[in-house]
């Protein structure tokens, strides 16, 4: 069976759980730019979204954009290779739709690193950068402005995990608007407007398997800090989904 015939398109949104990603790299050129940190947090219906992954990547380089992210080189030198991690993060993302901010250059990243370790994948994916305007909750904007707008608090910009955080907060907000315009399924969320990761609605999410495990390497949050003190609080999401858009 080709990967369309059993892809998303007719399955339920509700029943399908989203997996946003976030990277930091060494620059914007996946394949030749490498990965330095990477979060994802996951979202099953009726559930607060989830931090199930956070750490910083040792890219194999120098790090070079420490100005846009404030990691350094002394940051990664002790941190796992992405290699080391590739399994974790398949497990973290198994049977989602994969969503981030700005997906296109997420998925680059994600598409690129792992194909060094074997794994080739065409994911489906979600762009929530573009769904606020899809929907029509707004243009299209920083994910700064988005939340800002949503009344959804933000940590710190081009750190992982509060961007995947604050990400996931705003698909808990189209999520919400979706359900109550009663569209259903993949099909029917395309037919809204077209844009192109709709077309990767085709496509079925990973099942999780790794060809190379690498079990017992620990992981590296930035600055050692717990989650609880690095992502902003935020109150019933129900509450933020009615906060009123611009």
């Amino acid at each position: 069976m080709n990967q369309s015939a059993k892809g998303l398109r007719s399955r339920a949104i509700a029943d399908v759980p989203v997996a946003v990603v976030d990277f930091e790299t060494t620059g914007m050129w996946a394949g030749s730019d490498r990965v330095v940190e990477v979060a994802v947090v996951r979202v099953e219906h009726g559930r607060e979204p989830e931090l199930v992954l956070d750490t910083l990547i040792n890219p194999d380089r120098r790090v070079g954009c420490t100005y846009v992210h404030g990691i350094t080189d002394r940051d990664v030198a002790d941190a796992p290779r992405f290699e080391q991690v590739a399994g974790r993060l398949l497990r973290a993302i198994s049977g989602c739709v994969v969503a981030a901010y700005n997906v296109s250059f997420d998925l680059r990243f994600l598409e690129a690193e792992l194909a060094r370790v074997g794994v080739r994948h065409e994911f489906p994916h979600l762009c929530l950068m573009y769904l606020r305007p899809m929907l029509g909750l707004g243009k299209h904007c920083a994910l700064s402005r988005a939340c800002w707008s949503h009344g959804i608090p933000m940590g710190r910009a081009h750190a992982a995990a509060p961007d995947a955080h604050a990400a996931a907060c705003l698909w808990t907000v189209y999520r919400n608007e979706i359900a109550g315009r009663n569209i259903r399924t993949f099909a029917e969320l395309a037919a809204v407007k077209p844009y192109k990761f709709t077309g990767s609605f085709d496509r079925s999410p990973h099942s999780g398997e790794c060809p190379d495990e690498h079990v017992g390497v620990p992981l590296k949050g930035r600055g050692g800090l717990p989650l609880a003190s690095r992502l902003p609080r935020v109150g019933s999401l129900e509450n933020v989904a009615q906060v009123p858009t611009e």
